[in-house]
Formats: C-alpha cells, structure tokens, sequence
C-alpha cells in the first residue's frame, strides 16, 4: 500500500510500464508505521490480518517528516492515506487537532482521504421527534464475527439512552444515565454474546454525547438497538459501525445512510479532504465517502482520480488499484507542483494548507447538472492546469 501510494504520488518516470508520478521529480519522505499493540486490536475485535495503526504514532510520523522538511529547508506535502469509522466525525480527536495545526503551518499542505465506506451500509442518521420516545436501530450480523464496536454521537443538550435486544429477543433495558456517565456490562442468559455499555458526556474538545458499545461473540441475526431521548434539542443522532476492514465478518445497519460517511481524519476541516471518482467516465466511485461532518462543514473538498490507476507494486512491477489512497496521492502530488512553483518562482514561504486547497478549488471542473458543493463531488474535480489558467487571468 506505501509503495503504491508514494509512486502514484512523486514515482519516476517508467516508459515500458507506461507510467509516471503526478509529482516525480519531488523527494519522498516515508514513514513505515508500526502495527498497533495486539491488546488494542483485541479491545476493538478488529481482525488480526487488518493492518491497523495507533494515532500517536501517525502524529510522531508527521512530526518526523516536519523536522526533516525544516532541516533540508523545503516545503513539505503530508499524504496520510489512512482512515477509521471511529471518532466524532467532526475532526476533533487529538489525531484531528495536530492534523488542524500542521494545515495551519506554513510550507506545509495536508493530504486526506475521504475512505471507502459509503456503499458499506455502517453508518446510520437518526432521529427522535419528542423525549421519552424511542426509534429502533437494526444491525444485521452474519457468521464469523468474533465482535465489533458501534459508537453514537450525537449533540449536547440531547441526550440519549439504548436498550439492546438480541435475535433471540433477550432485552437489556434502558440503562439511566448518571451525571458521570457509566459503565456497563451485561451477560445474555440464553446467548453467548456479552455487551459493554459505555455512556461519556460531554467528550473531551467537544459539545458532544457518545455511547461506545463492544459487542463479543454476537450472535448471527438481526440485533436491536433502541434509543430513547432522556432530554431533546433537534433529535439528531449519528451511529458508525467499523469500517469493512476492520470486521471480521458481516455487520451492517438494515436501513443504512451512505452519508456523512468521511472516515476520520478527513473531518479535519483546515487539511485537504479528497474524495475518489473514475477518470474515464467522470462518475464518483460508489464507494467513496460522503460528507459532510456531522456538524455540517463541506467535506469532500473536492474529488481525484482514484478507480484504475497504474502504481508502482512489488519486485519493480506495476498494477491498477482503486480507492480513497489514490485520490489522496494524485492531489498530495498536484500540491507539491503547486506548492513547488509558489514556493521557488514567487519566494512564497508562508503557503499553508488552506490557501492551496482554495487555489485547487478555484480550479476545480464542475458539471452543469449538479449543484456545487455537494456531498459526494465537494466543489468539483482537480484540475492543475485549470488552477494555473486561473491564476494566470488575475
């Protein structure tokens, strides 16, 4: 994956292959993140084949590549093809904060994908008209699925509470909500599954509520969740299950909303968020995530190519690949050709994140038929040449 990403991005010229980087003559700074520690994987039931990272290490490989930028006197062009289901999905995490500061550093562009999970039916938008009223959330479970977590998010002053009800039609209650938050754990009698019922107000950098739900050895079937408003403002409620690659088997919400599907860190409302479209017929890729963030900013900024693309694999061979990643290494390698030619021919060296990405929009395609900025497309498609014809006329 690091090398298909990084050749797409800055790989040199290979005429038998047919192929060259969007950036290939910029250095390459690389970072190769360690596996997260395997209690964390196992906390999270995420599959022991899924390649998974902790955030404090991608925040020590962004400062890594910060000093190494600084110490060789270049700008330097953060691709962080990575992403999660979890958090706040309105880019505060601590993840999402360091990731806010660097985008605010000059000689520094950050370089997000929007992921891969809009088809992947994990995100569900709710809404409960008046308190003490429940709405009833289904999840469908398949076979070898060990466990998964689910989180919920939604908006102080509402304030939410969840009864469980297993395919057998075993019901943990409403679980009452003390001022502190709490912890639960509860053991169905007739089914193997155990739930761990976690309540936090008031999450930390945020006005939000969230209820973390680990659910080990779910039974296959058709679980229940109902929420029930304990005190209401608009009634909003967002749930997230993980992504595809971190499940072991089959989870998914039986009435399913493809957006606000971003993965985090592509929340970050100061970094590029890039969603994924195919080049050769102009249509976003089903897959691609949705914005915007849940509390409204417009995300995806703007849409790359990222369905068929040549890269760079092992053994110095060359395949197609599809995804969020590509999208993020075609724009991280436009950047650097934007960024090259503000920083050398016009001795621009307080560029920052947020003025390249309004150069890229300025010169973003758009298509009559559609309103802009939207959900899927943002403000349109990367067009480089356009952005220089842009700046050109003024």
């Amino acid at each position: 994956h690091g090398t298909f990403v990084a050749s797409v991005a800055a790989g040199g010229e290979n005429v038998e292959a047919g192929f060259l980087g969007a950036a290939p003559r910029a250095t390459i700074g690389i970072v190769k993140l360690k596996e997260a520690k395997t209690y964390l994987k196992q906390f999270y039931f995420i599959d022991e084949e899924a390649k998974c990272y902790q955030e404090n290490d991608i925040m020590l490989a962004m400062r890594y590549l910060e000093l190494l930028a600084r110490k060789n006197n270049i700008p330097v062009v953060l691709c962080i093809a990575l992403g999660t289901n979890q958090g706040d999905h309105n880019g505060s995490s601590p993840l999402g904060n360091i990731i806010s500061h660097y985008s605010n550093s000059y000689s520094t562009a950050v370089v997000l994908g929007g992921g891969n999970e809009a088809n992947q039916r994990h995100h569900y938008l709710g809404k409960v008209e008046e308190a003490n009223q429940a709405e009833s959330i289904e999840i469908r479970v398949g076979e070898n699925v060990g466990g998964f977590t689910m989180e919920m998010w939604t908006d102080i002053p509402n304030i939410f509470t969840v009864s469980i009800v297993s395919p057998g039609g075993e019901r943990i209650p409403f679980v009452p909500l003390r001022q502190s938050g709490s912890s639960e754990v509860y053991s169905f009698v007739f089914e193997r599954t155990v739930i761990y019922l976690d309540y936090r107000l008031l999450v930390e950098r945020t006005n939000s509520e969230l209820i973390f739900i680990r659910f080990e050895n779910p039974t296959v079937g058709i679980w229940r969740v109902d929420v029930q408003a304990n005190q209401i403002a608009d009634g909003n409620f967002h749930m997230w299950l993980p992504m595809r690659e971190f499940l072991g088997g089959e989870a998914f919400f039986l009435l399913s909303n493809p957006d606000y599907t971003i993965t985090e860190p592509g929340c970050v409302q100061n970094a590029m968020t890039v969603a994924n479209y195919n080049g050769s017929n102009n249509s976003i890729a089903i897959d691609s995530g949705r914005g915007y963030t849940r509390n409204g900013n417009i995300k995806p900024d703007f849409a790359a190519p990222g369905v068929d693309v040549t890269g760079a694999v092992s053994r110095n061979q060359f395949a197609e690949r599809s995804g969020s990643s590509i999208s993020t290494a075609v724009t991280a390698g436009a950047s650097a050709l934007l960024m090259e030619w503000l920083y050398y021919r016009f001795g621009r060296r307080n560029v920052d994140t947020g003025q390249i990405k309004n150069l890229l929009i300025l010169g973003t395609d758009r298509v009559d038929s559609e309103d802009f900025p939207n959900r899927q497309w943002g403000y349109g498609t990367l067009n480089l040449y356009s952005t220089f014809e842009v700046l050109r006329s003024f």
